[in-house]
């Protein structure tokens, strides 16, 4: 039986970095991945470091703002290059109902230190020649980042091995035992380890963890699916999304919320189609892929020929309020959990030095009370 510190389940972006603070900080860290590291949603993902549609709380605005600046110097802290650079973002406004709620956010968003404008129909037109704006208002610009997901995974998963944490692939946690309110031992198929702290930053997979000690906690998942085409000429100059993606798919069976992000390969990224589903798992499906090259063409015509040469999917979870969920959970004094956050790679590089400051007993610079499971949980 092996002893740690803090026991950290999950390899994707809040895992390792998370164990990369903690390692930093002296603490002796173990992290168990069930496949490889990023092999879950966090590698899937677009890679988009959004900063423009999330919660106007001032929490969630602090994380953005700091995230997006630390992302400036992060490489070369973590000794890796993960391909960050700055894009512009369209939001399309296709109803009278989007154009008001952005006019009234996009002052709110500047004020914050997101810069957001509106911009009419032609002045859009000029910026993407290509695109058909005829049920088209006009759009919310912004900056936003991109990156590789997968290399920013393991830029922070090198980092923190370089630190002194042990980072075990292949070790997938099959059950946990429970004394006393704590949890006392952690059990891959080959392994027994018991730690001080066992931190869950398991993404969608976060309840099926905590029900092996007894917690549920209350995230559900839904399925993405997503595309990248064959290179091309530069045909679209900027990342493109629709403002009213979240009302697309809300509680929709199944639906498409475009997105449209093109890579510096000459590839297109496009994204996403979106299952409701309890199944935990990483398929693509026919309806899913024929959507998305619909609406893709009906925003783009030049592209009807282009080729399709990867797809994939990915399950992602939320939380009842919408909010992420971090913290201690109630009915055990050594369990901390963290999951279904929004704006995800802008929050990571703060938010992960915040949370190994709270599994090591310190108190964060701002308070995550707002993500507490108490608000849903009790012990």
């Amino acid at each position: 039986m092996q002893n740690f510190d803090v026991i950290i389940i999950g390899g994707g972006f809040l895992g390792v970095s998370t164990a990369y603070h903690l390692s930093k900080a002296g603490v002796r860290t173990l992290l168990l991945e069930k496949g490889d590291i990023g092999s879950g949603t966090s590698g899937a993902c677009s890679g988009r470091a959004q900063v423009s549609e999330g919660h106007l709380d001032p929490l969630n605005i602090k994380l953005i703002v700091e995230g997006f600046k630390l992302h400036e110097t992060l490489e070369e802290e973590l000794e890796f290059d993960y391909e960050w650079r700055k894009v512009g973002l369209f939001l399309l406004l296709r109803n009278e109902k989007m154009w008001k709620l952005w006019k009234e956010r996009s002052p709110i968003l500047s004020s914050w230190g997101i810069p957001t404008e509106l911009i009419d129909r032609e002045t859009l037109q000029k910026a993407e020649p290509k695109l058909n704006t005829e049920n088209v208002l006009g759009a919310a610009y912004s900056t936003e980042g991109m990156l590789n997901p997968l290399r920013f995974t393991h830029a922070y998963a090198g980092a923190a091995a370089r630190q002194g944490a042990i980072l075990l692939r292949n070790s997938e946690v099959i059950s946990m035992e429970v004394h006393n309110r704590k949890v006392t031992t952690v059990k891959t198929v080959s392994d027994t380890y018991t730690a001080d702290v066992v931190a869950v930053m398991a993404g969608a997979w976060e309840r099926p963890v905590t029900l092996m000690a007894g917690v549920e906690v209350p995230v559900r998942p839904t399925h993405a699916e997503s595309f990248i085409t064959e290179p091309i000429p530069p045909v679209i100059f900027h990342n493109i999304g629709m403002a009213d993606s979240y009302e697309i798919i809300n509680e929709k069976e199944k639906a498409c919320a475009m997105g449209i992000f093109p890579e510096p390969n000459g590839t297109l990224d496009v994204a996403e189609a979106v299952t409701q589903t309890e199944e935990l798992h990483q398929r693509t499906s026919a309806w899913g892929i024929c959507a998305m090259a619909a609406e893709l063409v009906k925003l783009f015509p030049i592209l009807g020929k282009v080729r399709i040469v990867r797809t994939w999917g990915r399950p992602t979870s939320f939380t009842p309020d919408g909010e992420p969920l971090v913290g201690w959970v109630p009915q055990l004094d050594n369990m901390y959990v963290a999951t279904s956050l929004f704006e995800t790679i802008n929050a990571v590089p703060v938010l992960s030095k915040w949370m190994a400051m709270m599994i090591q007993g310190q108190t964060p610079p701002e308070s995550l009370d707002l993500y507490s499971p108490a608000r849903f949980m009790h012990a």
